[in-house]
């Protein structure tokens, strides 16, 4: 099963892992000011409850569009972190965001990319139906769809975590 699934949404979490690296490169390169840092302690129900809230955003979104609007919604997200991680740098260096920043940030990413590859079922569901009126063998394997969405929110909540009691500036 997890073979699967991850054989059965490679192409459209590559799709999204590209949209994400591309957006956040051009954050970064485009914005060139110094940004001012507030260091605040986030509480891990919050912080869970707002990454999540970005995760459902992305998937339900995405069923709603056709992957247009999670696509668009994470463009943005990973450019405005470009932005942020551009100012901090230039304002401060690398140290707030080596401990501020990174502890959290891959399991956040990852997680927001799931849900954002999550976010084209729509689109997936059209593709079967397509095939299967060519006459073509395809499945839709909701327990693929399951395990996916489990390991995103698994992903928020380690990022949670993680920023709520290792992350520091």
């Amino acid at each position: 099963m997890i073979k699967r699934a991850i054989y059965t949404h490679f192409p459209y979490f590559l799709l999204s892992f590209g949209v994400y690296v591309v957006c956040f490169a051009l954050g970064a390169g485009i914005f060139s000011q110094r940004l001012a840092i507030h260091p605040t302690s986030m509480e891990f129900g919050t912080t869970f409850g707002h990454n999540l809230l970005v995760g459902a955003i992305l998937m339900v979104g995405g069923w709603l569009t056709l992957g247009m609007a999670n696509t668009l919604y994470l463009a943005y997200n990973a450019a405005m972190f470009g932005v942020i991680v551009k100012g901090v740098m230039k304002g401060y260096g690398m140290q707030p965001l080596i401990t501020g920043v990174v502890p959290h940030a891959v399991p956040e990413i990852i997680g927001h990319v799931l849900f954002c590859t999550l976010g084209y079922e729509t689109w997936r569901f059209l593709q079967i139906i397509k095939k299967r009126a060519r006459g073509e063998e395809e499945t839709l394997y909701i327990r693929d769809i399951l395990f996916l969405l489990v390991l995103a929110v698994v992903l928020l909540v380690i990022s949670a975590w993680l920023e709520s009691k290792v992350s520091h500036v």
